[in-house]
């Protein structure tokens, strides 16, 4: 009997239902055991016939599989099946996903009608995993539920998510935060809100769409970051200070795109990220206040224009900027300067300055200009920085407190060296020493008989310290290192 029960489910479900025991003694009342897909067990007492169906049952064991559902984790559950054969009401309450559960249905053709469900405290990881999420929050999680209708190809209801203390590992390591998020379904159509709050931030996004056939996304979202050091795991970079942006966010045939704006920089940032490169525009933005998100000291304060462009799978970086109102900050190097050169570095706004360059393969190759436009500029031109030794190479080019200096920088970050171009130094003193003798209306008819008074200029070059000026340099140049 139970054998020829087994085969009959089996075939009426098309699942493997094994029924281990079977009692009708006390008929129309019976009771059975039914081995699910080889993993729960049910056990079933009560009253059924063709017609009507009004049993208790007990779903017990360390997974279940039926049809489309397969769960592994542990679960208890009890409950009733009542009404119709044809579309039996079905309740329960127990435990799953280290949680609580309770829920109630209709059970027609491939679907279900009035389908409520809550679960209470349950394990959010397990949770995404049985449902083929990537599971990115940890955590207990609360959820209720109600579908008018429920299949695979259509729906319509809505559901409530809210986690009091979760956590995001792969994100913000165990800072803890509240989750809550609206969702409404419709068919293949998915609308959502989500809010997260924390001690180091906020986010919202609203007017969330997602068509889980196209598998389409679109959300619009606001960001309020108190302090971005938590983050440096998942950015792969140590930032610093607080943040802020707002935006969109779109995945459309398998492309992710996200698009915002910060003003949190003063100027506006505006930044985009699409086929696996990161676009920032920038108009206005603080030099400082970028510098330090970046946790690099910011020497000069400026204005930023321009853009910067990172690909990322190449790991290539191109920057194209215009430095506005750029001015050096008081700092110890400005400080030493002004102690052993005398110049203040701090008096002068340079107004056409520059930088640009581009990354790849651990080597920075860039040219900075910090220009006043007249008498006074500091070029470091063919530079390259290598970011695996801390090596660099440069050229620069100094024109500042009536002295005008040519050389190199090499050496490494930490310790500079500085070489003087000589020749050019001393073709300059001697160009300067000429005209401050003969003022410079007369400084070309002397340069055509520089030959018969060579002699005598480089006797009275003597009085120009050479060696000292190729010193001050030096401390000038290795300040910006």
């Amino acid at each position: 009997m139970a054998k020829s029960l087994s085969f009959f489910l089996s075939k009426k479900t098309k699942n493997s239902l094994s029924v281990s025991s079977l009692n009708i003694d006390n008929y129309p009342i019976i009771s059975m055991n039914i081995k699910i897909n080889n993993s729960a067990t049910a056990f079933i007492k009560g009253v059924l016939n063709t017609k009507e169906v009004d049993m208790e049952y007990h779903l017990v064991g360390n997974s279940f599989k039926y049809n489309n559902i397969n769960i592994e984790e542990k679960l208890d559950i009890k409950g009733k099946i009542s009404g119709s054969l044809s579309q039996p009401y079905i309740e329960g309450e127990g435990k799953i996903f280290e949680g609580d559960i309770a829920f109630s249905f209709i059970k027609i053709s491939k679907a279900f009608k009035n389908l409520k469900i809550a679960l209470r405290n349950v394990n959010s990881k397990k949770l995404l995993i049985y449902l083929k999420k990537k599971p990115l929050l940890r955590g207990k999680a609360d959820i209720n539920a109600y579908f008018k209708y429920f299949s695979k190809y259509k729906s319509d209801g809505d559901a409530l998510v809210y986690m009091k203390k979760a956590t995001m590992p792969e994100v913000s390591g165990l800072v803890p935060f509240s989750f809550k998020s609206k969702i409404k379904f419709k068919d293949m159509e998915y609308f959502y809100d989500i809010g997260i709050k924390s001690n180091i931030g906020n986010m919202i996004v609203n007017d969330g769409y997602y068509h889980k056939s196209k598998h389409e996304l679109k959300a619009k979202y606001a960001l309020d970051l108190k302090e971005l050091a938590y983050f440096e795991k998942f950015l792969k970079h140590k930032y610093s200070g607080d943040f802020k942006s707002e935006g969109d966010i779109k995945y459309y045939k398998k492309e992710l795109t996200i698009t915002g704006q910060s003003n949190k920089f003063d100027g506006l940032l505006k930044y985009k990220y699409a086929k696996d490169k990161v676009a920032l525009n920038m108009y206005g933005t603080s030099l400082v206040k970028l510098l330090r998100l970046f946790s690099y000291p910011p020497l000069l304060s400026a204005k930023v224009y321009g853009s910067i462009d990172y690909h990322i799978k190449d790991k290539i970086v191109l920057i194209n900027t215009q430095l506005k109102k750029t001015k050096f900050r008081k700092t110890k190097m400005t400080d030493m300067i002004f102690k052993r050169t005398g110049i203040d570095m701090l008096k002068d706004t340079y107004d056409y300055s520059s930088f640009v360059g581009g990354y790849q393969n651990s080597v920075l190759s860039s040219i900075l200009k910090i220009d006043n436009g007249s008498d006074k500029h500091i070029y470091l031109t063919d530079t390259k920085m290598y970011s695996k030794t801390n090596a660099i190479k440069s050229k620069f080019e100094v024109q500042i407190a009536g002295e005008e200096l040519f050389g190199t920088i090499y050496g490494t970050l930490k310790h500079p060296k500085v070489s003087i171009d000589m020749q050019k130094l001393l073709k300059y003193q001697l160009e300067k020493r000429i005209g401050s003798w003969l003022g410079t209306k007369k400084k070309e008819h002397i340069k055509q008989k520089i030959d018969s008074v060579k002699d005598d200029i480089s006797k009275r070059l003597e009085d120009v310290n050479v060696e000292d000026v190729k010193d001050k340099a030096k401390e000038f140049l290795k300040g910006f290192f």
